[in-house]
């Protein structure tokens, strides 16, 4: 089912190799891409090189990947099963990162690295041949191909940035002498100036990128909201702690995210053909792979049962039946009844985004692993799961209108327009059997209800709607982990970033370390709901 894959190429020695002697093992999954030796010597070899940038990207996301683990850890799925750190690296009391060689799920933590780079040294190689005047593709596709490599450069860099504490920066144009590890926040500087130079070369003339570059034809113009879109999301994202989101230059944030994305843009999967594939969230969506994490998604219960469940001791939690006036759950049933009529009840009463798990779909295993991960609930709502099932094919929201606008709400939160932020909560929260709140922070319905038992502000509202509204989306489909880090949010113990890759390590003849644990470096401190 998917496509086979060759060990990748080190970073550090792709970066050395490509620059010294052009030729590196680029293992770009696409079937029209030449490999690096044949790469330089057409045009149309050229920009099949080039254009193999994004599907090498979206590997990022794959289940080899660390998306799955970082879902697991934040909350916003859980399974008991050990595939793709998912189990490991939301163990509680949390542990620590095991950036070593054949550590359990250490490919996991390395995956990312190797893919980003992977795009950025095939958009080298292309663009030095273009920028050295060895290969001339004409005005238009030389272009074309630098618009697109500038935003691939910075979607590349700016994955490495949020995931890693550290990284290179590379493009054809800097001496590969010169490359070393610079901190996440310079590359992330990097990525935003790739961003705005994609802007500013798309914006000088019209043309389209075919969808065998990107999954769908993308005007100049939809390439333009990309990149504002891009530097939007991973701008806010690079804060590790509180302190740094609310140090995020918002005013930038809310530009860009006004300047973005005007519809949901898709990327358009096959992982049958193995193009453009997204298997990790065709895994995190498919039933027996997922079920509702309790510790947050326990928030949308006014019955009391949530406070009662958090109040009993780890060992002995239990999966409990929900009841909320939030439609997007389940609907129905009563603490009067027995669970097994409630059960049956909320099966025959969908909510808009969440079902009842029963049968096949309910993976109450591993109890060796924590009953405390078991749940009544799953997620439905998302159409790469309603209208492809499991075969992990179709259209998926990659970057959503709600994120822009909930990116916009925050920095109307961090600017102190409240008013703003309970117009942007009130678009979905009514939508789904909520009262409206106010810039007060009104919450006559008590969703979310938090842990303490009391009921949810207005920055919990917020937060609420954003989770429920983009969940399995965001930077690297790591919307949670990533938000959760910089509100504060995550369990206690939880990783905040991943060390550089061990094998980096040891070409810099350099230890590798980690990160994470309770009590750890970055590992996230007790948070907002107190565990």
């Amino acid at each position: 089912m998917w496509p086979s894959m060759r060990k990748p190429t080190s970073a550090l020695t792709a970066l050395l190799v490509i620059g010294l002697a052009g030729c590196v093992d680029l293992n770009v999954v696409n079937p029209n891409a030449a490999d690096a030796g044949r790469a330089l010597k057409t045009p149309g070899d050229v920009e099949a090189l080039i254009a193999g940038a994004y599907s090498r990207w979206i590997q990022v996301q794959w289940y080899d990947g660390p998306t799955m683990m970082m879902s697991n850890a934040s909350g916003e799925h859980v399974a008991p099963w050990g595939n793709a750190g998912m189990e490991m690296y939301a163990r509680i009391p949390r542990i620590p990162t095991n950036n070593a060689a054949g550590a359990p799920n250490v490919g996991n933590l390395t995956y990312a690295w190797y893919q980003a780079y992977g795009a950025i040294a095939a958009v080298h190689d292309g663009l030095k041949q273009i920028a050295s005047g060895t290969v001339n593709l004409g005005a238009n596709r030389n272009l074309r191909a630098r618009a697109y490599g500038r935003y691939m450069q910075g979607l590349a860099h700016a994955t490495i940035a949020v995931i890693y504490d550290s990284g290179f920066i590379y493009d054809e144009r800097i001496d590969p002498t010169t490359v070393r590890l610079r901190s996440h926040q310079e590359v992330m500087d990097s990525a935003l100036s790739y961003f705005a130079q994609a802007i500013t070369l798309a914006a000088s003339d019209t043309f389209t990128i075919p969808a065998s570059w990107m999954s769908q034809d993308v005007s100049s113009a939809t390439l333009i909201q990309l990149a504002h879109s891009q530097a939007a999301r991973f701008r806010a994202a690079l804060a590790r702690t509180p302190a740094e989101r609310a140090a995020v230059d918002w005013n930038a944030v809310r530009a860009d995210a006004n300047a973005g994305v005007t519809a949901d843009w898709n990327n358009v999967s096959d992982c049958n053909l193995g193009t453009f594939c997204d298997d990790a969230l065709q895994y995190r969506l498919a039933p027996g792979w997922q079920m509702q994490n309790n510790w947050v998604a326990g928030m949308a219960d006014t019955s009391g049962r949530y406070q009662a469940w958090i109040a009993t001791p780890l060992l002995s939690k239990q999966p409990f039946i929900l009841f909320t006036p939030d439609t997007r759950w389940p609907q129905g049933g009563s603490t009067a009844l027995a669970d097994s009529a409630n059960e049956r009840i909320q099966l025959s009463a969908p909510g808009t985004f969440y079902s009842m798990n029963t049968g096949g779909t309910r993976i109450w295993n591993r109890p060796d692993r924590g009953t405390w991960r078991w749940s009544y609930y799953y997620q439905t709502y998302e159409p790469y799961f309603t209208t492809h099932g499991v075969n992990g094919a179709g259209a998926v929201p990659l970057i959503k209108v709600v994120e822009m606008k909930a990116l916009v709400a925050e920095a109307d939160f961090r600017a102190g327009a409240l008013g703003a932020v309970a117009t942007f909560v009130n678009q979905t929260r009514t939508l789904h059997g909520l009262n409206a709140t106010d810039a007060a922070g009104t919450n006559t319905s008590c969703v979310p209800k938090l842990p303490n038992g009391t009921c949810g502000d207005l920055w919990e509202m917020f937060k609420w709607e954003k989770r429920l509204e983009t969940q399995f989306a965001g930077p690297v489909r790591s919307g949670w982990w990533l938000d959760g880090r910089g509100w504060g949010d995550l369990m206690q113990g939880t990783i905040l970033q991943f060390p550089v890759p061990y094998r980096e390590l040891q070409l810099l003849q350099q230890t590798a370390y980690n990160f994470g644990g309770v009590g750890g470096m970055y590992g996230a401190p007790l948070g907002t709901y107190g565990y």
